[in-house]
């Protein structure tokens, strides 16, 4: 995966879900320094994960192929990129984040 490795790259330690549940798996035990999602998965929408790492202290970005009025208003916490984006723009942001 591009990303992942633009990430890997990068130094940064990467976890991958493609589903929501995967997902909520994969944070369980540790909240993440940083959290691309994707809004839109296959088993669901991931805004409440998204709004849950953030009240922990992750840094969330939300990446969506739709438009940026798709993302409610009160997530204005997150940093958006719609799709496509480069993932050396996805790991430029995450490397910044986490330092």
């Amino acid at each position: 995966m591009a990303i992942e490795d633009a990430l890997q790259e990068r130094g940064v330690s990467v976890a991958v879900a493609s589903t929501l549940a995967g997902a909520i798996d994969l944070v369980a035990a540790r909240v993440p320094a940083a959290a691309l999602l994707d809004i839109h998965l296959p088993d669901g929408e991931s805004l409440d994960l998204a709004s849950r790492l953030y009240g922990a202290g992750c840094a969330i970005a939300i990446s969506s192929a739709f438009d940026a009025d798709a993302i409610p208003a009160d997530f204005g916490f997150a940093v958006q990129f719609r799709k496509p984006v480069s993932p050396e723009v996805l790991a430029e942001w995450a490397s910044g984040v986490i330092g």
